[in-house]
């Protein structure tokens, strides 16, 4: 197949490139800017220029973009997205029921709310590691051996400190009592969400004089799930910064990251690292590394959780319901469910080595066999063939 991958520069484009060419695909890479995401006639124009000029069969790209689906569309090509944004908004654009769109969505629950729009070829897929290339850079794991440490316990990744929620600029003390009393709920459950489901009639009122919140108009979506998201995002920041707060008071904690360390003053804050090169030496050379779950992903195994086992790395998560279904807890990875089973666990694997790299050893191989790319992308292709 002769495939036209548009890119955005997203961190996954070599690994995905890499392993379309490896089961035989021709790639023509392109990125075009859009001003508009919805509708961009210079944009399409010359899309459809490339389209042509190749003869390509297909357009891929992470993520789903409407001027995209209306190119393939137009030209009768099909036009496949993976999806590792969660919300992602752009999928409730009225072009995402083009009949040439091929989606693929990696959590359960953003993929039950896309089925019911009846929409042509929607697939729950979950997400890839190359661990083929991660294998080049740190060599494979060995049983038993846990090599060289250099953290104790790691988290890459944003505290959110600079949410939506944060910024808004007046909120009544009722409803601000409101909505803090809904996220202190949340907080203390992981496996189902139920932040949308609390926003009232009343409460719904009040937000939307207050806050706004627009998508393009005809996007086939509800102002609750805006209001939602934006909670979400404010949760996953207390999450973050409260967890890693803890651990930090009676542990070596480094903190990957471009947030502000104040946010977590008893971390060792080491700033950022790139993707493709660095960050999997920190997976594989730290002890523990911690996966906190954006809220907003409400049942999915997010691409972080691989990317720490595809490395060889031993992965303490928060539960989510398809890490669980996927793995076997305290045999592949370790789930923790509350502020005390973390630290309670925290405990234990510093100081249970041997259990601690068994663990990391097998979540690797499960990695490697059921999520690899060159895996996950032949089940794909093969989906859209097929379809």
């Amino acid at each position: 197949m002769k495939i036209l991958y548009y890119t955005w520069f997203e961190n996954s484009q070599e690994d995905m490139v890499e392993a379309l060419l490896y089961l035989g695909h021709s790639i023509i890479k392109c990125n075009i800017p859009f001003e508009d995401y919805e509708q961009d006639a210079n944009a399409m124009e010359q899309l459809s220029r490339v389209i042509r000029q190749y003869g390509c069969d297909a357009v891929f790209s992470f993520n789903f973009f409407p001027v995209i689906a209306r190119t393939a569309e137009s030209l009768q090509v099909k036009y496949i997205s993976w999806i590792y944004d969660c919300p992602h908004w752009t999928l409730r654009s009225p072009a995402v029921r083009c009949a040439c769109n091929y989606i693929f969505v990696f959590d359960e629950m953003q993929f039950l709310t896309l089925e019911q729009l009846k929409l042509p070829h929607l697939y729950r897929f979950p997400l890839a590691v190359n661990t083929t290339k991660l294998c080049e850079i740190l060599g494979t794991p060995q049983a038993g051996n846990a090599g060289q440490m250099d953290d104790d316990i790691s988290f890459v990744g944003s505290l959110y400190e600079n949410n939506r929620y944060d910024k808004i600029q007046y909120l009544p003390e009722y409803l601000r009592g409101y909505l803090q009393g809904i996220m202190q709920a949340q907080e203390l459950v992981y496996g189902y969400n139920f932040v949308a489901e609390l926003l009232c009639d009343d409460v719904m009122k009040q937000l939307e004089d207050l806050v706004l919140m627009d998508l393009p108009e005809g996007y086939l979506i509800s102002k609750k799930e805006l209001y939602a998201a934006m909670l979400n995002e404010k949760i996953t920041s207390r999450d973050r910064i409260r967890f890693l707060n803890l651990l930090s008071e009676h542990n070596s904690l480094s903190l990957y990251s471009a947030s502000d360390p104040k946010w977590v003053a008893g971390a060792n804050y080491k700033g950022t690292v790139a993707y493709r090169q660095e960050m999997p030496k920190v997976f594989r050379r730290s002890k523990i590394n911690l996966n906190i779950t954006l809220r907003s992903i409400q049942s999915g195994i997010p691409l972080r959780a691989l990317d720490i086992m595809g490395a060889g790395g031993f992965l303490l998560s928060n539960y989510q319901p398809e890490l669980a279904e996927q793995f076997v807890d305290g045999k592949e990875l370790v789930l923790f469910a509350s502020a005390e089973e973390l630290l309670d666990k925290v405990g234990y694997y510093l100081s249970h080595e041997e259990e601690r790299c068994e663990i990391a050893y097998q979540g690797f191989w499960k990695v490697q066999s059921l999520f690899s790319y060159e895996i996950r992308v032949k089940q794909m292709l093969d989906l859209v063939e097929a379809g």
